[in-house]
C-alpha cells in the first residue's frame, strides 16, 4: 500500500468519530469517509474500472469528488479532475486525450456530457446530483455506494500514476500533468509542513479541488492530520467571512486575486475573525500594499508563496512563523532544492535574476502523451519552472516574472510583475495586469489593463500615468491603458493574461 492510499489511516485511527468533511450542512466523520471511499472503490471495480484506467470527473467541490479521487487511489485507477468551467470542446479534448474509461459529472452538465456518450463507445457515465430521471446509459452515483466495500487497496507501485491535472492553458494548449502516488504524497507532505496543519485546525477549502491548489495544498494535507475540512466552491468574500465566523475556521487559502477581493470586502464591512490564524495568497504576486492592508485588518501577516501544477503544490513560501518578507516568495519549501540559473545553466549570485529551477520529490513524472514537452520541462533532474527571480542575501526568493511573459522593448527586459506592483499601489486601482503589444520599431510595448475601484473618469488615466512615471524608468512605463470593470480570469481564477493580450492587440494593434 502506498502512502497515498494510506492517507486517511492515522486520522481514522486517532479520531474516527470526528467530522472530516462538512459540506452543505452534511457532516461526514473520518470513519464514515473511509467506509464510503471503500464502497465507491468497490463500485468502480464492479462497473469495470481496473488499475491504470483513467477516471475523469467533471464536478464542483463536493463530497462525491473527494470520494471518487480517494477511491481511484485505492484501486490504482488514475483520477482526471476536469475544470468545472470547461465547455463541451474542452471536455471532449481531455476525455479523448486520456482515453477516459469513465466520466462522473454533475447533472447540471448533462447537456455537455450526454452527447459524448454515443461517440465514445465503452465509456461509463455516472451522474451526481438529484434528477427526476436518469437516462439508461448513465448510472446514478448511488450505484457506487450500493456495492460491497473494498476490503483492502490494490497493490500499487509508488511510481504509478495517481492523477492527471490539466494546466489552465492560459498561454497555450493545456497539457496533462501526471503525478505518481509517491509524488502526490510528497506534495501533500510539503503543504502539511509549510502550513503546519494539525488536528485542531478547521480548514476552509474554497479553491477548486480539480486543481493542485485546492486538492494538494489544502484538502489532502488537512485530511492527513485529522483536521476538519469545510468544503465550499469559490465562495464570495461575504460567504467566506460568514463561513469563517460560523465554523471557527483557522486557515483559509486564496489566490492572490481572491485575496484582494477578500480584503476589500473587510475594509467595507469591518468584521472580526478571531479564529482565523493563517492564510496564503498565491497564483500571482501579492502587492506590498495588499500585505499592509491585510495586516491592518487582521493584525497578522498573510503568507505568500509560489507553486505550479507540475510539482503539485508550492516550491517556495514565507514561513508560517518567523520572518516573512513582504513581496518575496519566501524560502524554498521542505525537501525542495531551488536554484536560480543563467541561460547557460550556471548559478546566479545573490541579487542577480535568472530562471528558477527545482529538484523535488513532488515533481511530475511527465506530461500525458507529450514526450517533447516533458523533455523541455527537465534538464537532467532539474525542473525548469519558467519563472524568473533572484535570491537575496538571506536566501529568500523574489519573483520577477514569467520567462515567457517578459516584455522586451528595444532590447530591454520589462518584467510585468514589477510594473503591476507599482500600478496596484495607486489608490484608484483595484487590480492591474501588464502585457506586451507587438510593435515594428520597439519589438514590444507594455500595455496596462486596469480595473478601477470606482468609476473611470477623464482624469483616471492621466493620474495613474503620472504616478507610475514618478516611480519607473521611462521605458517601463505602459504606453497604453485599457480599463475594465473587472479583469477576466482563467478557469483557475487567475487573471487571464492570454485573453487580455488578445484584447490589447484588438484595441491598439495595427
Amino acid at each position: 500500500m502506498t502512502h497515498l492510499q494510506a492517507l486517511l489511516k492515522n486520522s481514522v485511527r486517532q479520531c474516527p468519530t470526528k467530522t472530516a468533511i462538512q459540506f452543505e450542512g452534511e457532516c461526514v466523520s473520518y470513519a464514515d469517509l473511509e467506509h464510503q471511499v471503500r464502497k465507491v472503490a468497490g463500485g468502480l471495480q464492479k462497473l469495470g474500472i481496473h488499475q491504470g484506467d483513467r477516471v475523469a470527473w467533471f464536478l464542483p467541490n463536493c463530497l462525491e469528488a473527494i470520494l471518487t479521487t480517494l477511491a481511484c487511489y485505492q484501486i490504482g485507477a488514475v483520477a482526471v479532475p476536469l475544470n468545472y468551467r470547461y465547455v463541451a470542446e474542452e471536455v471532449i479534448d481531455v476525455v479523448e486525450r486520456v482515453d477516459a474509461r469513465m466520466i462522473l459529472f454533475h447533472v447540471d452538465k448533462m447537456q455537455i456530457v450526454q452527447p459524448l456518450l454515443p461517440t465514445h463507445e465503452g465509456m461509463i457515465a455516472v451522474s451526481v446530483g438529484s434528477t427526476h430521471s436518469t437516462p439508461d446509459d448513465i448510472h446514478p452515483f448511488s450505484v457506487l455506494l450500493e456495492t460491497e466495500a473494498l476490503v483492502s487497496g490494490i497493490n500499487v507501485e509508488p511510481g504509478n500514476p495517481a492523477f492527471i491535472l490539466f494546466t489552465s492553458g492560459s498561454t497555450g494548449h493545456p497539457k496533462g500533468v501526471i503525478h505518481s502516488h509517491a509524488g502526490a504524497f510528497a506534495g501533500i507532505e510539503t503543504s502539511r509542513q509549510i502550513f503546519e496543519f494539525t488536528s485542531e485546525d478547521v480548514v476552509l477549502v474554497g479553491k477548486p479541488i480539480s486543481h493542485a491548489g485546492g486538492l494538494q495544498t489544502q484538502l489532502m494535507p488537512a485530511l492527513s492530520v485529522g483536521a476538519r475540512v469545510v468544503l465550499s466552491m469559490r465562495p464570495t468574500p461575504a460567504s467566506a467571512v460568514s463561513i469563517i465566523q460560523a465554523e471557527s475556521v483557522t486557515e483559509y487559502g486564496m489566490l492572490a486575486s481572491d485575496l484582494l477581493d477578500f480584503v476589500e470586502y473587510l475594509e467595507q464591512n469591518p468584521t472580526g475573525l478571531p479564529t482565523l490564524k493563517n492564510s496564503i495568497g498565491s497564483g500571482d504576486a501579492v502587492p506590498t500594499d495588499l500585505h499592509h492592508r491585510f495586516r491592518d485588518l487582521l493584525g497578522w501577516e498573510v503568507m505568500e508563496g509560489a507553486g505550479m501544477t507540475e510539482i503539485g503544490g508550492y516550491y517556495a513560501a514565507n514561513p508560517r512563523f518567523g520572518t516573512r518578507k513582504w513581496g518575496s516568495l519566501g524560502l524554498p519549501t521542505p525537501d525542495t532544492e531551488l536554484r536560480i540559473v543563467t541561460a547557460e545553466g550556471d548559478d546566479c549570485p545573490s541579487g542577480e535574476t535568472g530562471e528558477i529551477v527545482l529538484r523535488t520529490p513532488s515533481a511530475t513524472i511527465g506530461y500525458w502523451n507529450d514526450e517533447q514537452a516533458t523533455t523541455d520541462l527537465f534538464r537532467g533532474e532539474w525542473l525548469h519552472t519558467g519563472d524568473l527571480g533572484h535570491f537575496d542575501d538571506d536566501g529568500y526568493v523574489w519573483f520577477i516574472g514569467r520567462k515567457k511573459l517578459m516584455i522586451v522593448r528595444r532590447g530591454s527586459n520589462i518584467a510585468p510583475a514589477e510594473v503591476e506592483s507599482i500600478i496596484d499601489e495607486h489608490p484608484l486601482v483595484h487590480a492591474a495586469v501588464v502585457v506586451g503589444l507587438r510593435d515594428p520599431r520597439d519589438g514590444e510595448l507594455p500595455v496596462a489593463c486596469v480595473a478601477l475601484i470606482g468609476k473611470q473618469d477623464d482624469s483616471s488615466e492621466k493620474t495613474i500615468r503620472a504616478y507610475v512615471a514618478d516611480q519607473l524608468a521611462e521605458y517601463k512605463n505602459p504606453v497604453h491603458y485599457l480599463f475594465f470593470d473587472e479583469l477576466p480570469r482563467t478557469g483557475t481564477g487567475k487573471f487571464d493574461r492570454h485573453q487580455l493580450q488578445e484584447l490589447v492587440a484588438e484595441n491598439f494593434g495595427d
